[in-house]
């Protein structure tokens, strides 16, 4: 089923060319926070590879949504959880914009389940969209990166890969694994002029949430129990409040910020 998205981010500002003559590359970047990342950083005056397994779910695709910003988008459609695609994925941004400056892998799912009754193909569906699917396609780009000395990597984590949290075992495992991995990769590749950053956003408004919620019945009170989680703002998060911060670890604004897993959650872990 498709969604027809006319009025969206209501809280994006106009850009001030943060990101003037760079490329971005961004996964997951027709629904939800990925898209609201991809808008922005095109507002900012970059050039964007616009990365998704699905390119119909939301209309207008993200492309034509940055284009009819005036800004420049190109759509790739593709499954990320194969390393074959995440190097295509590579070589299409470079064929087409002759570099990549910025690279946020944003893809991502999660399923709810005790850890008991998860079952093999749950696992491993999550662990490869969320933990090998950016894996790879941050290898693929870090070869690029590498020989230009210079690039800005922010991938996304989660609150939960800082705490626990119930019913989400492989989802909280393959959060928590890109935490670490943020600051590993920061040690090998910040020498060589790339800043590696991670978002860490707490309970987010988007589509496949919402829509989640609606499936399972009890909408309202999933809701009220997200907004009671965030124990200092006690609401949830637009997508475009995270593309801030996206636009923050990917600009030179923070041009000494590397190996930082940046929590953005509304006061959601400050007890943890």
């Amino acid at each position: 089923m498709t969604t027809l998205l006319t009025d969206e981010h209501p809280l994006m500002k106009r850009g001030l060319g943060r990101l003037e003559g760079q490329v971005a590359i961004v996964t997951g970047a027709n629904s939800g926070i990925g898209r609201a990342i991809a808008r922005l950083y095109a507002r900012e005056g970059a050039k964007v590879l616009a990365v998704d397994i699905d390119g119909e779910a939301i209309e207008p695709r993200i492309d034509a949504l940055i284009q009819a910003d005036g800004g420049t988008a190109t759509f790739m459609q593709g499954d990320l959880t194969k390393a074959e695609v995440n190097q295509r994925m590579l070589d299409t941004a470079v064929a087409t914009y002759g570099k990549v400056d910025v690279f946020a892998p944003i893809a991502g799912t999660g399923v709810r389940s005790k850890a008991h009754e998860t079952t093999d193909e749950q696992w491993h569906s999550v662990i490869d969209i969320n933990l090998n699917g950016t894996f790879y396609g941050i290898r693929a780009v870090l070869k690029h990166m590498v020989e230009q000395r210079s690039g800005s990597i922010v991938m996304m984590a989660s609150s939960l890969g800082t705490l626990g949290t119930e019913d989400y075992p492989a989802y909280c495992a393959s959060k928590g694994a890109l935490v670490n991995l943020t600051r590993q990769l920061a040690i090998d590749y910040s020498p060589l002029g790339i800043r590696i950053n991670s978002l860490c956003p707490g309970p987010v408004e988007t589509p496949r949430g919402m829509r989640n919620a609606r499936q399972r019945g009890n909408f309202e009170e999933e809701m009220e129990r997200r907004r009671q989680n965030v124990r200092g703002l006690h609401r949830i998060a637009k997508p475009e409040e995270i593309a801030y911060a996206a636009l923050f670890l990917a600009c030179d604004e923070s041009s000494y910020v590397t190996g930082h897993n940046l929590v953005i959650d509304g006061g959601q872990t400050t007890d943890a």
